[in-house]
């Protein structure tokens, strides 16, 4: 693991403080989250392509073709659509889109589970592995169970080494510090959120840099 994801900006100032010490920058078109951003706002604040990531909950694969054509954005995160509609939309897409499917985790991996992680990891680029409440992923602000994680991507990485894994699920800096060789060795990039809020959609500056002065001692 050597890169670094910040979701939910909703706003430049906070943009500003992460532009240029992050990898991923996520920006949340899903209307049932407290940190939603109309495509349109969204598209005067990822002015970095390459970094901006367009986190998504579509009905279905034309429904993203339309949102890629309109954003130029290049990272699309979904949290639906099945592995079949999935496929149809690689087919769809430019060749330069990276598709990250979310895939929830609960507290156990059931073999229903480690089913749908393989299934996802063949017609991906890249997994998330959020953390899995009520059968919904994204914003429960939940810690993700790291060991649990770590099968799971193990799971992923067994199904396609080309796989890129992304860990996110109420990541904080306390839990990446006491878990930094596990997540090191298993994922490509850790995703963080909520922890980094003074209120939903809202960052707290002191958290942000104390995570990315962690990032540049130990990380990068």
């Amino acid at each position: 693991m050597n890169k670094i994801k910040i979701c939910g900006i909703t706003n430049r100032e906070d943009l500003k403080l992460i532009t240029d010490k992050v990898d991923y920058i996520g920006f949340i078109n899903v209307k049932r989250s407290p940190r939603y951003l109309p495509l349109t706002k969204i598209m005067k604040l990822a002015t970095d392509k390459k970094k901006a990531v367009l986190v998504l909950e579509p009905k279905n694969p034309e429904e993203v073709t339309e949102k890629v054509e309109k954003t130029n954005i290049s990272n699309i995160q979904l949290h639906s659509l099945n592995p079949s509609q999935i496929k149809k939309l690689k087919i769809q897409l430019p060749k330069n889109v990276l598709l990250i499917k979310a895939v929830g985790i609960p507290d156990t991996l059931t073999p229903k589970k480690k089913k749908e992680i393989k299934s996802f990891t063949r017609v991906s680029d890249a997994i998330l592995f959020d953390y899995e409440l009520q059968g919904k992923t994204g914003g429960t602000g939940k810690q993700i169970p790291i060991d649990i994680a770590c099968q799971a991507a193990n799971i992923a990485t067994h199904t396609k080494k080309s796989i890129k894994l992304f860990l996110a699920g109420g990541m904080n800096l306390q839990s990446l510090k006491e878990n930094y060789k596990l997540i090191d060795s298993h994922f490509d990039v850790v995703d963080f959120n909520s922890s980094l809020e003074k209120s939903p959609g809202i960052k707290d500056p002191s958290k942000i840099k104390e995570l990315l002065d962690y990032v540049d001692k130990v990380i990068r």
